[in-house]
């Protein structure tokens, strides 16, 4: 039996209506939610805290340590989840995140313009509410950063900072440096001719040959330079004041059927970043890349000085945080002990988002019962998605009609199935 009421504790600042919205979604879908994730989360907490000790605090509160870590579990194995965890703990902590889907159309890791791309315009600072959204893609960040040293300094004060201090400031591309000091005086300014076309230089979209002289940017963003401008981006955020940084990559289509060559470019992008991260061209940042297990025995083998670096000798944990990867597979939880834990969690949220009154007794043990039932199945694909639409949908049964429920009234409780034919879990 696991504590109901952590919940409550992780999630007191979510109002009634933003709690019965995450529930009344995750009925439809079965999904857990983007926003508000750590509310129904099971299984990782321990290593989420690891991770929050060992990493984003000493970052916080240091500004030099930067760290990577290898996340791998079954495409359905709760990858995904996890990082909107973290990225969620990121947030509580003051970092500024990018959460980025990676596959070989959209976003392939070998092709490191577009991995640039993708990080700027998914950079987000943490929400100011619980539910509302972040401020989103790096010109909104910048402005928001602009503002708030408007707030404590003043208009002049920060003109003269922007030109004496941050024009000086030691970031690796001086081009991008430059262009963003441009752009925060041309949003000073009012200019909004200059402003736009340097938020298409700092997105790393096209800006032509004549547009960059006119800004004296002696640097076009292209595949060859986007990692160091990347890097930059990450030094330039550490000097506009924000505490750290988390990079979330979640690969979201499987890369075996890429050539050995896109392959290999991976790896040696990924050894790339690894190697930065242990210097000082990449301060204050948690690097997160996430995959499913054939990962590290097809891609990894094939580059060795990549594996070199992710081969550790133990499992990650409180007493081994130095220890590369993290399995999430290596975490198991029967599943009648899963069911249960998600389906509490739920039972919570769902009496927090109703006025209706319920007996949370009878309810838990509803909850055990349905647990039990499902749990005598294997833990296929889906099952922990037809869990909780099943479970929702009981609950909204028991308001008009409660009653304790047996196994015997379970066994034709069906339906949703179908609609999950193919899919995963994402818990």
């Amino acid at each position: 039996m696991g504590n109901i009421e952590s919940t409550t504790q992780v999630g007191a600042e979510w109002t009634p209506r933003q709690v019965r919205s995450i529930v009344e979604r995750m009925g439809e879908t079965g999904q857990p939610p983007e926003r508000g994730a750590l509310l129904v989360n099971v299984g990782t907490d321990d290593v989420l805290e690891v991770l929050r000790q060992e990493y984003l605090i000493p970052i916080r509160e240091d500004g030099r340590n930067s760290s990577f870590k290898l996340v791998q579990a079954t495409f359905g194995g709760g990858k995904t989840h996890f990082l909107h965890c973290l990225r969620e703990i990121s947030w509580a902590e003051g970092f500024l995140v990018s959460l980025v889907g990676i596959s070989p159309k959209e976003c392939p890791f070998d092709d490191t313009l577009l991995v640039y791309q993708a990080v700027a315009k998914h950079l987000e600072l943490p929400p100011t509410e619980a539910g509302k959204p972040a401020v989103r893609g790096v010109e909104a960040v910048l402005i928001r950063l602009l503002q708030d040293k408007m707030a404590q300094s003043g208009e002049d004060a920060v003109r003269q900072w922007l030109r004496m201090e941050f024009k000086r400031a030691q970031i690796e591309s001086h081009a991008l440096r430059r262009a963003v000091w441009l752009f925060l005086e041309a949003v000073l300014d009012g200019d909004d001719e200059k402003e736009e076309i340097l938020s298409a230089y700092l997105r790393g979209d096209h800006v032509s040959a004549a547009e960059r002289g006119e800004l004296r940017l002696r640097e076009e963003l292209d595949s060859k330079s986007a990692f160091r401008f990347l890097r930059s981006l990450i030094q330039v955020m550490r000097e506009l004041g924000v505490p750290g940084m988390v990079l979330l990559f979640d690969e979201m289509d499987r890369v075996m059927s890429l050539s050995v060559k896109r392959r290999k470019a991976i790896g040696d992008n990924l050894r790339q970043m690894i190697d930065h991260c242990g210097q000082a061209t990449l301060p204050a940042l948690l690097w997160v890349y996430a995959v499913p297990p054939e990962f590290m025995t097809t891609v990894v083998p094939e580059y060795p000085a990549l594996e070199q670096r992710l081969r550790g000798a133990g499992r990650f944990s409180l007493s081994s945080p130095l220890e590369p990867v993290i399995d999430l597979e290596s975490m198991p939880m029967e599943p009648e002990q899963l069911f249960e834990r998600i389906g509490w969690k739920l039972l919570e949220l769902f009496e927090r988002g109703r006025t209706e009154e319920l007996d949370m007794e009878m309810q838990k043990a509803n909850v055990t019962t349905l647990a039990d039932h499902m749990g005598r199945n294997a833990l296929e694909s889906g099952s922990r998605r037809i869990f909780v639409k099943r479970l929702v949908h009981m609950l909204h049964e028991q308001i008009h009609n409660p009653k304790l429920v047996t196994s015997a009234d379970l066994e034709g409780f069906d339906g949703f199935e179908d609609d999950l034919e193919g899919e995963e879990d994402i818990f």
